[in-house]
């Protein structure tokens, strides 16, 4: 008849790091998961809000050259009249 041991429970020496390819891996995932919806979304976002513009840019940038027009000629009839 054979007689069992107890196994001893055995802690090990050593734990288990990820090494050079693992954390590249792992990294990757990551930006996956979370990098990437981030980057959809700003740019869904970015693309809604110029899509939702009320005038073109050319149109805004005409105004404001018209305004510092404008502003100019208020300018320089202030210095004439000092």
């Amino acid at each position: 008849m054979m007689l069992l041991e107890p196994v001893p429970n055995v802690i090990p020496l050593q734990v288990g790091v990820p090494g050079g390819i693992e954390l590249l891996i792992i990294l990757l995932v990551a930006l996956l998961v979370f990098g990437l919806p981030v980057v959809l979304i700003g740019g869904g976002l970015y693309l809604y809000r110029q899509s939702q513009s009320d005038r073109p840019a050319s149109e805004e940038v005409e105004a404001l050259r018209r305004e510092v027009e404008r502003l100019r000629e208020d300018i320089d009839q202030l210095n004439d009249e000092k």
